[in-house]
């Protein structure tokens, strides 16, 4: 029988605020009608508000009607929009002008290795200042197709331009099914805190990143276009392991303003075997492991930018008995407010040991807290699987 969970940590909210709010839901498409995930929607020159999901749907609480709302997501134009009512909005973008390399620039590779050393020197220059947020993180998994395991968490967030040095859990919940095969990675957070923006101290026992001092040793650059949005160009650079190098390095794409080199966003596949030991039951063999990790930055402070969102996804693709075993897990954390640094309160270390659900096990399961919750983004299949276990009064024990 299924085995359902749910862990809360303490209720941190005001309720009868929220109340008074109006709850906007809509849909991001792009112009040929397919959703746009995590796009950043706000109210202009407020916090950063909230993300769209992999559906492209976001909600968002607002305090009056009429209100402004605008919309970015790297790669279109930022649009801002006006709603009049609560009814669920529909918003197009528009996809950036692209301009090829050769267009722009003589010599494209040798500009693309220049913006990342300029990229990674502003990051060396400001790595020892602190930013303080509230983030909302959300993990799903899925085995075989068929998801086992739900997390949502609420932080507190210590950070710097490197990634997350420190978080204090405001409230949790989980949600699990058990199951004879598969992974148990239900402390998958560990990799969106640990894995560097950048590394000034790179060393050969761990994963190299391109924006690291003497990183041409071991990268390749290649410009592969630049974005162009009223005004602003953000260059599309492809890093890859230089031949014969024979350290643990992701490939992947670095997004960096053109002309203040502020860094964008950064995807890349980690060479994740080399970052973990896996324990297979007898009769299990790993056929493969891939992981996708994707930084996002927002535009702060001139030509600084700051940590916006970090989603990751892991595939762990076994073999028992001659059939194939595959687990998918998914993690997304965006900061829906970026706050000053709080007065005595404390933020727990990131390292390896720390379990979120140790911390969530805590206090019991406040319905309230989640309704009223205006960043949450869960997509309408998902909604419907929350109510229902709500309703079979499947969350609240530990």
């Amino acid at each position: 029988m299924k085995k359902l969970l749910l862990l809360t940590a303490a209720l941190a909210s005001s309720l009868a605020a929220a109340a008074q709010q109006t709850q906007l839901k809509g849909k991001v498409l792009d112009e040929q009608g397919q959703p746009v995930p995590y796009a950043n929607v706000g109210v202009p020159g407020a916090e950063p508000g909230t993300a769209t999901n992999e559906a492209g749907e976001f909600s968002l609480r607002v305090t009056k009607l009429p209100q402004k709302l605008a919309v970015v997501s790297l790669g279109y134009a930022p649009t801002v929009l006006s709603v009049t009512s609560g009814a669920p909005v529909t918003i197009t973008l528009k996809a950036s002008t692209v301009a090829l390399p050769e267009v722009k620039v003589r010599n494209p590779d040798q500009l693309a290795a220049e913006l990342v050393k300029r990229a990674y020197a502003k990051l060396a220059r400001h790595q020892k200042e602190e930013e303080f947020g509230q983030a909302f993180y959300r993990q799903k998994q899925r085995h075989n197709g068929r998801y086992t395991e739900f997390l949502d968490a609420f932080y507190d967030v210590r950070f710097d331009g490197q990634g997350i040095n420190g978080w204090q859990l405001q409230q949790a919940r989980y949600g699990s099914a058990a199951e004879d095969t598969g992974v148990d990675m239900s402390n998958f957070s560990a990799a969106l805190r640990l894995i560097p923006v950048f590394d000034p101290k790179p060393s050969r026992r761990t994963v190299s990143v391109p924006l690291s001092p003497g990183s041409t040793e071991f990268f390749t650059f290649q410009l592969r276009e630049v974005l162009e949005n009223k005004g602003q160009e953000t260059a599309v650079i492809e890093f890859s392991k230089r031949p014969g190098v024979d350290r643990f390095v992701p490939e992947g794409t670095l997004y960096i303003d053109f002309n203040t080199a502020a860094l964008r966003r950064v995807d890349a596949q980690i060479p994740i075997e080399h970052l973990m030991a896996m324990q297979l039951r007898q009769g299990t063999t790993l056929d493969g492991q891939t992981m996708q990790l994707t930084v996002d930055f927002a535009p702060h402070r001139d030509s600084l930018s700051r940590l916006q969102s970090i989603r990751a996804e892991q595939q762990v693709v076994l073999r028992y008995r001659g059939q194939t075993d595959t687990t998918t897990i998914n993690g997304n954390l965006f900061f829906y407010r970026y706050t000053a640094q709080p007065a005595g309160k404390g933020y727990k270390t990131t390292g390896v040991g720390y379990n979120d659900l140790k911390q969530a096990s805590k206090k019991a399961y406040d319905p309230a807290f989640w309704r009223n919750q205006e960043v949450l983004r869960a997509s309408p299949a998902e909604e419907r699987v929350i109510r229902d276990l709500e309703k079979r009064k499947a969350f609240g024990a530990f």
